[in-house]
């Protein structure tokens, strides 16, 4: 049986997934938090998937569980695209944040 091409998918903001579009990378436009878990869940089930591009603001539930997801998951790799326009982006990498205070709690 052959292999499945993979793919990157970008979830978020219609702005970005219509820009990540027009360099052919497939994408779902998510209009509202709530609904982003769900497509998610979804998205990572599909084995043409290696690799999320997410790029929307996220509730602190839907962090939670992408922390987690990135803690227990090698497969698809999950990206959160920190907002370019911010002036402090060094900061903006949640996942990579809350993951630091994890660490740090341990220690």
């Amino acid at each position: 049986m052959p292999m499945p091409d993979k793919k990157i998918h970008v979830l978020g903001y219609d702005e970005i997934v219509l820009l990540f579009g027009l360099l052919g990378i497939e994408g779902t436009i998510i209009k509202h938090n709530e609904d982003f878990l769900n497509i998610f869940k979804n998205l990572i089930k599909k084995s043409s998937v290696a690799m999320i591009i997410i790029y929307m603001d996220l509730s602190d539930e839907n962090l939670e569980f992408l922390t987690d997801f990135k803690i227990n998951n090698r497969t698809p790799f999950v990206y959160l695209l920190p907002n370019i326009f911010q002036q402090d982006i060094k900061n903006q990498d949640k996942v990579l944040n809350k993951i630091y205070e994890l660490i740090e709690e341990i220690i």
